[in-house]
C-alpha cells in the first residue's frame, strides 16, 4: 500500500516564520553568503532564471513504491485576496491560508500531501541586510528542523536578484518507511516587506518537479503599494 500524507505534517511547521524577525536581525555575521562551497551553486549558476531550485546530489535515483509519486501539470496564476502578491503555483494544489497578525502565510500542498510550497510574508525594519536575512533563515531552518533526525542545511547561495538560497533536507520515518525529504528556501526584501519562499518534497523526487520548482518561485511578485494586514 502507498503512503499519502508523507510530509505534510513535518513541513507544515515552515509557516511559523516572521515570528523570528525580532530576534535575529539584530546582529549581523562577519562573511556574507558564498556559493563557492556548496554543491549546489553551480547548478544555480547555469539556470537562466533568477532563482534555481537544487537537487539532492546523493538522493538515490529511484523512489520507495510505497510513496506517491508527485506529478505537476502546469502552472495556474495564483493572488493574494488583498492583493499582495501573486505567484504560478500547481494546478490542483489548493491554496490554505494560516492567518496570523502583520504576516500573510499561504501553503500549498500537493493532492497526495508529498510536496509542499509555501509563501510567508511580512513587514520588514527600515534596514535590513542581506547578512541578517541569511542568519534570519538559518536561524528559522534550525529551530524548526533542526532537532529532526539528519538534519542539514547548506551555505546560503545569494542570486542573482539579491535573494538568499538554502538547501536544505533531513529525514523522515513514517512507521516502516524512511525517506530524505528536502527543501528550497528564498528569502529577500520586496520594498518593506520580507518574503520567504520554499518548496519541498522527497528527496529523490526533486529533480522530476525542479523545472517546475524554478518558474514556480521566479514567478513571484509583490505588490508595493498593498499594505500587510495588520489582524487575521
Amino acid at each position: 500500500m502507498r503512503k499519502n500524507n508523507f510530509i505534510v505534517t513535518s513541513l507544515g511547521a515552515i509557516a511559523l516564520f516572521g515570528s523570528l524577525l525580532g530576534s535575529c536581525t539584530p546582529n549581523t555575521p562577519e562573511t556574507k553568503p558564498s556559493a563557492s562551497a556548496s554543491p549546489t551553486a553551480s547548478s544555480a549558476a547555469k539556470t537562466p532564471d533568477t532563482k534555481s531550485v537544487a537537487t539532492s546530489p546523493d538522493a538515490s535515483p529511484k523512489s520507495d513504491a510505497r510513496i506517491i509519486k508527485v506529478k505537476i501539470d502546469g502552472l495556474e496564476p495564483y493572488k493574494h485576496p488583498s492583493g499582495l502578491f501573486q505567484i504560478d503555483v500547481p494546478k490542483g494544489w489548493k491554496p490554505q491560508e494560516n492567518k496570523k497578525p502583520n504576516e500573510v502565510i499561504v501553503l500549498w500542498f500537493d493532492p497526495s500531501k508529498n510536496a509542499l510550497l509555501s509563501v510567508d510574508v511580512f513587514k520588514a525594519p527600515t534596514e535590513t541586510t542581506t547578512e541578517q536575512l541569511t542568519l534570519l533563515l538559518q536561524t528559522f531552518l534550525k529551530s524548526t528542523f533542526g532537532s529532526r533526525a539528519g538534519f542539514s542545511a547548506e551555505k546560503p547561495i545569494q542570486q542573482k536578484d539579491g535573494s538568499v538560497q538554502i538547501v536544505w533536507s533531513y529525514d523522515e520515518s513514517i512507521k516502516n518507511i524512511t525517506a530524505k525529504v528536502q527543501g528550497n528556501s528564498f528569502i529577500s526584501r520586496n520594498g518593506d516587506k520580507i518574503s520567504l519562499i520554499t518548496t519541498g518534497g522527497v528527496a529523490d523526487q526533486i529533480p522530476a518537479l525542479k523545472e517546475s520548482f524554478d518558474r514556480v518561485v521566479n514567478s513571484y511578485k509583490v505588490d508595493p503599494t498593498i499594505a500587510i494586514p495588520a489582524t487575521p
